[in-house]
């Protein structure tokens, strides 16, 4: 079958969807924001043009879960101005579903901004927020239905983020994963920490209430040691999170900078059979580093859910984690080579770097 979403500007976005390879879709919560950029690597304080796109955490994994052909549906609050609907129309046009966005006046609260400013070795590029007060910040507790939002998911993903930004998107956060756990809805999260946005003592507590709650971790080892002092070699990292922890999956995304353009991206990932599938190490040029991690944790989200459908359907021979690592990394590396925070791929093209991540014939 086919899934077929109006991208918001006359025409549609289309995946392709192999009867029985998945069913259900993806459910994201979190903050959307414009992306402001100088062009040419220019400074911030002297600019005179700024590029706009879109960008935020778990939409960036709803645009590259809709580059795989798996449906998803973003659930935030956004301003009812231009600038809302600005976004609005830029995660249709990606192929997000928008049934989950809440448009409320703009007295309620602003769209949030943030500022890029591109740099090269050996100055480092830097980033500026403009989000305190926003439609998402400023959410009161119980604003979304998520028994009817997430009834017929075939997953729910969020990361550390959405709860940093204030009180209602951490109990949102909470209740989401409650309800999902109740449905049978797997709960994927990213120990994504933002130091501007909440301190450690913080984040740490709100991290212990939700990990209980969630099957799919995607974490590095500097998350996992400092919120919960799992350190060590990786094998022994991934086993301590999954017992220590409770996941069912656990998955580490990793990375060696080479310079301002170059990086090496790898991953790693432990599940119920106890094997540790990893993806070789892909030499990777940069154009932009942003959203990286998001369309990792996509292309592993599209090859764990259609693993798992495969292994329902009695066609697969277990959940083998191999296929979802390489998906990630590949759809990481790919990311890295396209402006702004959203994947914007075939997946033909995320297939294609899939098989040399997977041949082990990506590095130089």
């Amino acid at each position: 079958m086919s899934t077929v979403i109006q991208d918001g500007t006359g025409g549609t976005a289309r995946g392709d969807i192999t009867p029985g390879r998945f069913a259900g879709y993806v459910v994201t919560l979190g903050e959307a924001m414009l992306r402001f950029t100088p062009p040419g690597n220019e400074r911030l304080e002297r600019t005179q043009t700024l590029g706009i796109s879109g960008g935020g955490a778990e939409l960036n994994t709803a645009t590259g879960l809709a580059c795989l052909g798996l449906p998803s549906t973003f659930v935030t609050v956004l301003p009812d101005n231009a600038l809302g609907r600005w976004l609005g129309r830029s995660a249709r046009a990606h192929g997000v579903d928008d049934a989950g966005i809440h448009w409320q006046p703009e007295a309620d609260g602003r769209m949030g901004v943030y500022y890029l400013e591109e740099a090269v070795d050996p100055r480092a590029s830097a980033v500026t927020y403009d989000r305190a007060d926003s439609a998402m910040a400023r959410i009161e507790p119980g604003r979304f239905d998520w028994p009817a939002i997430l009834q017929g998911a075939a997953a729910f993903h969020v990361s550390g983020i959405t709860p940093a930004l204030g009180p209602g998107c951490r109990a949102e956060t909470l209740t989401a994963i409650r309800t999902a756990r109740g449905l049978g809805v797997p709960v994927a999260f990213d120990l994504n920490y933002r130091s501007k946005l909440w301190s450690e003592a913080d984040a740490a507590e709100c991290f212990l209430q939700i990990v209980p709650g969630v099957d799919i971790l995607f974490a590095g080892r500097g998350a996992l040691r400092t919120f919960f002092q799992i350190d060590g070699q990786i094998e022994d990292v991934l086993a301590r999170t999954r017992s220590e922890l409770g996941v069912s999956v656990v998955a580490m995304p990793r990375k060696k900078n080479v310079g301002s353009r170059g990086i090496r991206l790898s991953s790693y990932a432990l599940g119920a059979s106890g094997e540790i599938a990893r993806a070789p190490w892909v030499d990777t040029e940069i154009v932009d580093r942003l959203g990286g991690g998001d369309a990792f944790a996509a292309g592993f989200l599209a090859g764990y859910l259609e693993a798992t459908a495969a292994d329902r359907a009695g066609t697969g021979t277990g959940i083998d984690l191999s296929r979802a690592v390489a998906l990630g990394t590949a759809a990481s590396a790919l990311k890295h080579t396209i402006p702004g925070d959203f994947l914007c791929v075939q997946r033909s093209e995320i297939e294609a770097v899939a098989a040399g991540v997977e041949a082990g014939t990506l590095q130089r």
